[in-house]
């Protein structure tokens, strides 16, 4: 369970965290348990089959409609780099839940947008606009705040609402959330979006959403690769913990992702145009 902001997960190869997950060996507790499966292009191309058709096609423009074309080298598409940007950014998940289990209260750390489709199960979510920061904390249960402690968000204009089978949820960046599995088991998969936004006036001086997910994407690159220096300047802790994600490549800070820039931006203008909308 991943209540409380400071718990730590378990990490796992995939085989060995549905081991941990039917008949726990190392995991000796009675608690609910929660597990999140990273995909790879690789698991992502197996599971996306069950997601035909594709909802609200004007705006569900995933990653298949614009990765391939801004991640090719030499007129291929590079699909090492399409699964290292899948799995360093946290790009899709598969989560299996039992009922009780959580993930604490808080907003991703990248302005990209993101829809969840429930496949088993139901699920109570928590949702709050990035403008209501001012009032939240990661450490609200939200579910049964305590307003002592957090007198703040009796402020916040925030929303609740139980997603059963069948159901797709989106939220925008930034959007802050909290989720509650009803039953067991709750089996749903998730991924983001990014170039769908209109622009939006809680993200300061840049409103454009896109562009400061790609700011977001090279604050990470930074922490890895300097220019003229060749050598990795972070640590690949996914050789230490099996599951954690490792570190970008270089050719997709450097090359990949100005370009899948431009295309976000194509897009964003070809959906909202230069009027200004509220956000999607």
């Amino acid at each position: 369970n991943m209540d409380d902001v400071g718990s730590k997960p378990f990490l796992f190869k995939f085989d060995r965290a549905v081991q941990e997950f039917q008949q726990p060996k190392e995991i000796r507790s009675q608690l609910p348990k929660y597990m999140q499966i990273r995909l790879s292009l690789r698991g992502w191309k197996r599971l996306k089959k069950d997601f035909a058709p594709k909802p609200l096609p004007e705006v569900f423009w995933d990653d298949d409609e614009w990765i391939s074309k801004c991640m090719q080298k030499d007129s291929q598409v590079d699909k090492p780099a399409i699964n290292n940007f899948f799995v360093t950014n946290q790009w899709k998940f598969l989560l299996i839940g039992e009922k009780g289990t959580t993930m604490f209260f808080h907003k991703d750390g990248t302005a990209a947008s993101s829809w969840q489709v429930q496949l088993v199960g139901k699920k109570r979510w928590t949702l709050c606009p990035n403008t209501e920061s001012r009032y939240l904390d990661p450490h609200l249960d939200t579910y049964n705040p305590d307003y002592s402690r957090f007198p703040q968000f009796a402020k916040a204009q925030c929303g609740q609402v139980t997603v059963s089978p069948g159901e797709l949820l989106y939220y925008p960046a930034y959007w802050w959330h909290h989720t509650l599995q009803l039953e067991t088991p709750s089996i749903s998969y998730t991924g983001a979006l990014v170039g769908v936004e209109a622009d939006r006036s809680d993200l300061g001086a840049d409103r454009k959403p896109h562009t400061r997910f790609y700011a977001d994407l090279q604050e990470k690159c930074a922490k890895c690769w300097r220019k003229g220096v060749k050598e990795r300047q972070c640590e690949d802790i996914s050789l230490k913990w099996a599951g954690a994600a490792p570190p970008p490549l270089r050719v997709v800070c450097d090359e990949y992702l100005p370009k899948c820039l431009q295309l976000w931006s194509e897009h964003a203008k070809a959906l909202h145009g230069g009027a200004q909308k509220s956000e999607l």
